[in-house]
């Protein structure tokens, strides 16, 4: 079992508000779609669950979501449970190894990491439709 003051550490580099760009990629007939926006973290009363607000449109397309991030001690990793505007939910996995995070959902996963000194935080989203072969989806960077 890992440290709890370490898992608690790392949440800590997210906390604050963070300018959010991207892009999505063009494929077969859909054009490139630009993401801005932003993504604030901030600790919940006792310290132990972030919360996670997004705010940002994907084109035109204004998405919101709210996602509590915790840390499971018997599982030794971070957990992520997601809500959306458009009457979305879900659940994913993060484990943090060697400078790189990781996130995992049915269909969804990132790897990306926190750079200049804690001031962007970058990575690509990668999408699945049957949990084995993945696709580039989105690269995001979010900036304080």
């Amino acid at each position: 079992m890992k440290d709890k003051s370490l898992e608690y550490e790392q949440l800590n580099r997210f906390v604050g508000k963070w300018k959010t760009t991207g892009k999505i990629p063009a494929s077969g007939a859909s054009p490139e779609i630009n993401v801005s926006g932003s993504d604030t973290y901030e600790w919940l009363p006792g310290g132990f669950f972030l919360l996670h607000k997004v705010d940002v449109l994907l084109g035109d397309d204004k998405n919101e979501t709210l996602e509590i991030i915790g840390f499971d001690k018997q599982r030794d990793l971070y957990t992520m449970q997601h809500y959306d505007n458009k009457g979305n939910s879900g659940f994913m996995t993060a484990d943090y190894k060697d400078g790189v995070w990781t996130f995992l959902g049915d269909n969804l996963r990132f790897k990306g990491g926190f750079k200049k000194n804690d001031t962007e935080f970058s990575g690509v989203w990668e999408q699945s439709s049957d949990g084995k072969d993945w696709t580039h989806f989105m690269e995001i960077r979010l900036t304080k």
